[in-house]
């Protein structure tokens, strides 16, 4: 009797393991946000340059999908701007360039210092800034990426120099989203009903003694960089701080107002009773938040 007891326990356990959770895996594959163009216009956005040298070296050069070809080249000038204006408004947060492989002086010829830009429909809003480029391989693209959740509709690579030459010149420029997908879907573990087992009396065990509960601090250090990079500090509760952050994400959704008041507290130099900071919406390239205990 007791035999067969064991031999149905048995195959419950096992059944019970063969019932895990099944994970349905989502997998993600990094897209160029840019089609392949076969013009400035098609098949769709609009490509443009501040010059070209010749009619051979178009803006949609760089989105072709050939960087090895002639590639867009600007004319006679160590400067200039490459861009292209989506169909409709998408985020970006990482983009990709390669030198062209057309001509041995291509490592002179690149970008050493630029800003890569997004279009607000009035001003140019600066989302990554790099300087003294000059390792430039032929085939090979140098990846850049930057915190960003906002959309523009026209995305622009503004170079300030190059490394040397009369012309600065680009074989490929890609622009990607990179944020993290869906968490994948976990298949709940199906309930399976207790069996009574038979078990010697456990011996008795010393009780643990519990794990101390971390600090959690209670301020925080709010440190808001506008995208004149402008950065303006302030020392906060974190009951303020939340109520910040509460109302960047709502706006960032579409609601709630353009602007919010920032209590300075201590900085109240002067003689009034309250002094407060006004942030504008779209003028906030990005925030950070240190926490401590007081």
């Amino acid at each position: 009797m007791k035999k067969i007891f064991l031999l149905v326990v048995s195959c419950i356990i096992f059944t019970v393991i063969l019932a895990k959770p099944l994970v349905n895996a989502a997998t993600t594959e990094e897209v160029n946000l840019v089609p392949v163009m076969t013009s400035n216009t098609a098949p769709s956005g609009i490509a443009s340059a501040s010059s070209i040298w010749s009619t051979n070296h178009q803006a949609f050069s760089v989105f072709d999908g050939k960087p090895n070809d002639v590639g867009w080249a600007s004319n006679v000038t160590q400067a200039g701007w490459i861009a292209y204006e989506f169909e409709a408004s998408v985020v970006v947060n990482k983009y990709k360039l390669m030198p062209r492989g057309e001509d041995i002086s291509f490592a002179k010829e690149c970008p050493r210092d630029w800003t890569f830009e997004g279009w607000n429909g009035t001003d140019w809003v600066v989302l990554d800034k790099q300087a003294n480029v000059s390792d430039w391989a032929k085939g090979v693209k140098k990846v850049f990426s930057f915190e960003n959740g906002v959309a523009f509709k026209k995305y622009r690579l503004n170079i300030t120099m190059n490394n040397g030459t009369t012309a600065v010149t680009l074989g490929a420029f890609e622009m990607y989203n990179s944020t993290p997908g869906p968490t994948p879907t976990v298949t709940p573990e199906p309930t399976v009903e207790p069996t009574p087992t038979i078990t010697p009396t456990p011996s008795p065990t010393a009780t643990p003694s519990p794990t101390p509960e971390q600090p959690t601090g209670n301020r925080a250090i709010l440190v808001v960089t506008m995208n004149t990079g402008l950065e303006k500090e302030f020392d906060l509760s974190m009951e303020e701080v939340n109520s910040f952050i509460t109302w960047y994400e709502n706006k960032q959704a579409g609601a709630g107002k353009a602007s919010y008041a920032i209590d300075k507290h201590d900085n109240n130099k002067g003689p009034f009773t309250n002094r407060k900071d006004y942030v504008i919406f779209d003028k906030i390239l990005t925030f950070s938040v240190d926490e401590y205990s007081k």
